[in-house]
């Protein structure tokens, strides 16, 4: 039934109708979970998103779906052992990347099916191809019967996010992801910047050259003339260092990333690039400097 690996857990309490608190026999008392591929509007305060009567009732969908003390099964995105998915497959905070499914039923597809979540791919596509068209029909079939964010006015009473345009922004994403996954089958050398984070950090500590995928977030400034390229994660910071932001080929690269990757809902762009370079350690997080354009691409040439 399940591809990915997986581990039995015991629900706490629901948080939001796409985080769940859960209680794991062998870790910490309860820890809570990141599940993938939804995005319910939000319920809680104490957030910089806009509460929505829809986002309460998907909390309380959740609910309803999770009872404390029920046993569910958490699915992780990959195969590799449960110690190493635990590392592995962690969000920006460190909270776990999981499916979940209680007594077989899939509450992702429910979810969205019911109109509570769109099919939410801006960080990649379900890793399973089967779970893929599973969650493309439910999105499909909760658009035909025009229920729940597809309904806004009805949920609502006005509309609070454009779905149909931010999807097209998240499949250019998704698409970018699948491209990387497959090139990763080709050429185990490739790194992504967070799942493969504890290369990255081996292998800076050595000063190796990698062709490292990654989000370009954001720019930080460091000095009037030196910046750093963020890729928004705690639990993952990794990052790109420009030296010298007022040269040519400085001022070049900070054009480029601005007119090409750093994405906004309102102005959503690429956001994914590889970037070539040697790592090293600064303050003991990877990063690889960054002195031209030439060494941020859409697609890994040196392969």
């Amino acid at each position: 039934m399940f591809l990915g690996t997986t581990i039995e857990a015991t629900v706490v309490r629901v948080v939001d109708g796409d985080t769940i608190r859960v209680r794991f026999s062998h870790l910490e008392p309860e820890k809570s979970l990141r599940i993938l591929n939804l995005e319910t509007e939000e319920s809680n305060s104490g957030s910089n998103k806009l509460i929505t009567p829809w986002g309460q009732q998907a909390k309380e969908r959740a609910q309803q779906f999770f009872q404390p003390e029920d046993r569910v099964t958490l699915e992780y995105p990959g195969t590799e052992p449960v110690e190493v998915c635990q590392r592995r497959y962690q969000d920006n905070y460190g909270r776990p990347l999981i499916l979940i499914h209680k007594q077989g039923v899939d509450y992702q597809e429910t979810m969205i099916r019911e109109g509570y979540s769109p099919y939410f791919n801006k960080y990649g596509n379900v890793a399973f191809v089967e779970y893929h068209h599973r969650y493309l029909q439910a999105e499909r079939a909760a658009q035909q019967a025009n229920v729940g964010i597809w309904n806004p006015v009805a949920t609502n009473g006005a509309e609070v996010h454009n779905y149909a345009a931010l999807g097209v922004w998240w499949n250019l994403r998704a698409r970018l992801i699948d491209e990387f996954r497959q090139l990763k089958t080709q050429h185990q050398t490739l790194l992504n910047s967070r799942l493969d984070f504890e290369t990255i950090v081996a292998k800076a500590k050595s000063h190796e050259q990698a062709v490292v995928f990654t989000e370009l977030r954001s720019l930080r400034r460091i000095t009037p003339t030196s910046a750093r390229i963020e890729i928004g994660s705690v639990k993952q910071p990794f990052n790109l260092y420009i030296p010298d932001t007022e040269s040519p080929d400085g001022q070049a690269l900070v054009n480029l990333l601005h007119h090409r990757y750093f994405s906004t809902d309102d102005y959503p762009k690429r956001s994914y690039a590889y970037v070539t370079g040697q790592l090293r350690l600064f303050n003991k997080n990877p990063q690889i400097t960054v002195y031209s354009a030439s060494q941020v691409v859409d697609y890994p040439s040196t392969l």
